[in-house]
């Protein structure tokens, strides 16, 4: 059979040593699996960190993230924020759950990319605990106020980069992982 090359000629690549070596140090090393310590550390650096850069799917499909502070962190995999009960994110989640954060702390060289399930949940216990004073200059009525609604992202996959130790980490199932403690 016959195949279209579309004006391109293919032809064998073959690299001498030194340039095998130079193109395999620009190649990132293979992802290792995330390991309890791992995942900890991950929580931990969320929560020091307190912003995140929060991404969902608007009307036409189209990935649109904003600015979100992140009030909690559970070891478990759910990351908490406040948001508008009826704004563009809330509006996002009821046509589809899938959320995706975005952390970075460039100071230690870490990024963090997490995909998981977002969904406005009603708990005021939760909103009551994860109260600060930052919160109430987006919801000046406190906790209590109306506009105000909290986000549960439930995290189910991710990549986490520690630069400065050459390590990449990667998530999955993490929720499921936790409840297993492997």
């Amino acid at each position: 059979t016959a195949r279209a090359n579309h004006g391109f000629e293919a032809r064998q690549l073959s690299l001498d040593d030194e340039e095998l070596r130079i193109l395999q140090s620009h190649v990132s090393p293979p992802p290792e699996l995330a390991s309890k310590d791992d995942r900890h550390d991950l929580w931990k650096t969320i929560s020091e960190h307190g912003v995140a850069m929060l991404a969902t799917l608007d009307g036409d499909g189209t990935l649109n993230a904003r600015p979100v502070a992140t009030v909690g962190v559970d070891d478990g995999g759910v990351v908490w924020v406040f948001i508008a009960a009826t704004g563009g994110i809330a509006q996002d989640l009821q046509r589809g759950s899938r959320a995706y954060l975005c952390v970075m702390d460039v100071g230690k060289d870490i990024y963090v990319w997490l995909r998981g399930h977002g969904a406005l949940v009603d708990y005021p216990a939760k909103v009551k605990a994860l109260w600060n004073t930052f919160a109430g200059a987006w919801f000046p009525g406190g906790p209590t106020d109306p506009s105000l609604g909290l986000l549960r992202v439930e995290v189910e996959q991710g990549d986490y980069w520690d630069v400065t130790s050459s390590k990449i980490a990667q998530f999955f199932m993490l929720a499921k992982a936790a409840l297993t403690k492997t």
